[in-house]
């Protein structure tokens, strides 16, 4: 099974939810200031690829809530064999076990995603319709239910999972630690890996935070081999969030529509999340 990180969602299409959106009105309060990280002396014998993935996952899997801005860009290859970018942002809200906020932001507005623990509903404030359904009771499951049976592909989910280092470390052919670089002004490590469809890159925050800072990937099975790079930003690790700040609760006036169809079955999803 290929690693699933970033590229399902191209443009959003498959939201499955018609009209356009606005962005979220209220927002977690308190987010922590912003303080530039200090690079830890270079290491004297160079990191394995797969300790820093361990490392990094076993950071994710200890914070309890955050926030995080994803900034993606992605490869649109035409029939005429153009070369067009697509850019996608989305802000992300994440209180474990089993709640997420998401702000899918663009020029017309936007998209808010809630997901409750028991119902996930998709908003879009602009038409002021929405649609709403049955959630997993995990994270992890609804991630994979939004995806597989609804089309909503959401970017980044293998660092919101569970256990982010097991999913991204599938199926690899090689593995090179390439350096330390900054990524707008953190210092990163830089890891690059291989299987044999995709080859992907990722930054890791160096020091006591190994946080995911950027990710890379050129997808090998597609025609073109389309490339995307996603930056994540604005991590907050300790949020505060009111008591309601994942339950969707309609606006005065808000119609609700239902989702398309489900997605068939038989088409796996060839890039990724």
């Amino acid at each position: 099974m290929k690693i699933q990180l970033l590229l399902t969602a191209i443009l959003l299409p498959a939201l499955a939810l018609f009209g356009c959106a606005s962005s979220p009105a209220d927002q977690p309060a308190a987010s922590v200031a912003s303080t530039v990280p200090v690079a830890s002396p270079a290491p004297a014998v160079k990191p394995q690829p797969i300790d820093m993935l361990k490392r990094m996952g076993a950071y994710l899997r200890s914070l309890n809530r955050f926030t995080v801005r994803v900034e993606k860009t992605t490869d649109l290859i035409l029939p005429t064999d153009q070369r067009l970018h697509a850019d996608q942002t989305a802000e992300f809200a994440i209180q474990k076990p089993n709640r997420l906020r998401v702000s899918f932001l663009n020029l017309s507005g936007g998209r808010q995603l809630f997901y409750d623990g028991t119902t996930f509903s998709l908003y879009t404030p602009e038409a002021n319709v929405y649609a709403s359904a049955a959630a997993a009771p995990t994270l992890d499951e609804t991630l994979d239910l939004l995806a597989t049976q609804y089309r909503i592909s959401l970017p980044v989910t293998d660092i919101l999972v569970a256990n982010p280092d097991s999913r991204l470390a599938q199926n690899l052919t090689s593995e090179t630690y390439v350096g330390r670089i900054l990524v707008r002004g953190v210092p990163c490590h830089h890891l690059a890996f291989q299987t044999p469809e995709v080859d992907w890159e990722i930054w890791i925050e160096d020091g006591p935070k190994p946080l995911p800072r950027r990710l890379a990937l050129t997808d090998k099975s597609v025609k073109g081999s389309p490339q995307m790079t996603a930056t994540l930003t604005d991590w907050n690790l300790a949020p505060s969030f009111s008591a309601d700040y994942f339950t969707f609760k309609p606006p005065q006036n808000a119609q609700k529509i239902k989702f398309l169809d489900a997605a068939p079955a038989a088409q796996p999803a060839k890039a990724v999340k």
